[in-house]
């Protein structure tokens, strides 16, 4: 097996710092008239509902709703599916912390949110109060870094683990931290760009991305035990997504130089060991040998199955197909197929959505882009529409207050915009 190491990621780095920038934009638009003081609802106040839809996703028509800082009234929602999708609370987090979101974490009855300036905010999900606020690098003179992006944060063993990376300078360095999420107290830091980290390699971002498996995480070349905080080096490919498939093997898309399909597993038990053949027999490949998966491809282990956004660029095809496939987790079953178990259409790039495995479900959300905002209920087995929902509406993406992340908690989905906190009941 041959895998180049990637020792830059400015593609990353130009990406990254023009979502900064268009989020950044949020702030400068003028707030509507009585908007300083926005009303945070409660349980029993009224919900907004939308339509939802049983045809395929790429066929769905998003439900009109508005977008607002505050609970909307009750409109009537047809019904569809298991049940319909709505907006149970809408916490106005920027107009109250007067920042912007751009990363979630949650685990029973704990929520966070991370900013672009380098805080931890932590939310009470009763009713959207505001707690701790933690700021991953210290601000002694005043001087903080105006975008120091908490870019993915995830609960693992005993701390809440955030990953942070500075897109305007070096006025400080990107950081992986372990917090105490009842103290507020940073136990152990790493700067991800100290000699002792990145050895040999030369890089001027890590990726704004981790995996996580039980007892580690897994970030830029390194597995760290969470107990221990131990790390090693291990060999990863660069525009990198992660997604443990539930039986000792860390599933990773990336660039790796057209080798293994652009999927590599590498056992959690031991990270030495990674499997990449040839060509995975259960990928879809076409004529022109290109593969579903590719640098980018988000996925996310659902039940029994790896769904993997990917497509063809088109090069025989009339214009670009995006899919979201479904794939064993079973090693053994998936060597034996030869496809996926299911694929259904997208409406737009599978590079511009985020998934996550909830109540049974598969959900999906646009991020960016015109379709920024739809989110998605699907079967987990079959990828099949149950619901969907317009989170946002023409006014929200119109200001860029567009989906960030996604976390689930209870019985809750939670859905963060850059400048909302969003709660919808999971079914």
């Amino acid at each position: 097996m041959r895998l180049p190491l990637m020792k830059t990621f400015l593609w990353r780095s130009t990406a990254l710092m023009l979502v900064w920038i268009m989020l950044l934009a949020c702030s400068l638009v003028p707030r509507s008239a009585g908007s300083d003081n926005p009303p945070t609802p409660g349980p029993d106040q009224p919900v907004e509902a939308a339509s939802a839809t049983s045809r395929p996703a790429a066929e769905a028509a998003p439900a009109e709703t508005e977008a607002g800082v505050s609970a909307l009234p009750t409109v009537e929602a047809a019904t569809a599916g298991p049940y319909v999708l709505a907006v149970s609370d809408r916490y106005p987090f920027f107009e109250t912390k007067i920042n912007i979101g751009i990363s979630l974490a949650a685990h029973e009855g704990q929520l966070w949110v991370g900013t672009v300036t380098g805080t931890l905010e932590e939310v009470n999900p009763e009713d959207g109060a505001y707690g701790q606020s933690i700021a991953l690098i210290p601000d002694n003179d005043g001087s903080l870094p105006k975008a120091y992006a908490v870019v993915k944060m995830v609960f693992e063993g005993d701390y809440l683990w955030a990953f942070a990376g500075n897109f305007s300078g070096n006025q400080a360095p990107p950081l992986l931290a372990a917090l105490d999420p009842d103290s507020g107290e940073i136990v152990r830091q790493w700067d991800l760009n100290s000699p002792e980290w990145i050895g040999n390699d030369e890089r001027l971002n890590p990726e704004g991305d981790f995996g996580v498996s039980p007892g580690k995480i897994w970030i830029d070349n390194h597995v760290v035990d969470t107990t221990t905080f131990e790390s090693m080096r291990v060999l990863m490919p660069g525009m990198i997504h992660y997604a443990y498939g539930g039986n000792d093997w860390m599933w990773i898309t990336g660039e790796m130089g057209h080798s293994c399909d652009q999927l590599l597993l590498i056992n959690t038990s031991d990270p030495s060991t990674a499997s990449c053949p040839d060509e995975w027999p259960f990928l879809s490949h076409n004529s022109d040998g290109g593969v579903t998966p590719g640098p980018g491809s988000p996925l996310v282990l659902a039940g029994d199955r790896m769904w993997i956004g990917g497509g063809w660029s088109g090069t025989s095809q009339s214009g670009p197909i995006h899919l979201l496939e479904a794939y064993p987790t079973d090693m053994d079953e998936a060597m034996k197929a030869t496809g996926p178990l299911a694929s259904v259409p997208l409406e737009d790039t599978y590079l511009k959505i985020k998934m996550l495995f909830a109540g049974n479900y598969l959900w999906m959300v646009y991020t960016h882009g015109e379709k920024a905002g739809l989110l998605y209920q699907l079967d987990a087995q079959t990828g099949e529409t149950m619901n969907s929902l317009d989170l946002v509406g023409e006014e929200g993406r119109s200001l860029s207050d567009v989906p960030q992340d996604m976390a689930a908690e209870s019985d809750n989905l939670w859905v963060l915009t850059s400048r909302q906190l969003l709660r919808i009941k999971l079914p």
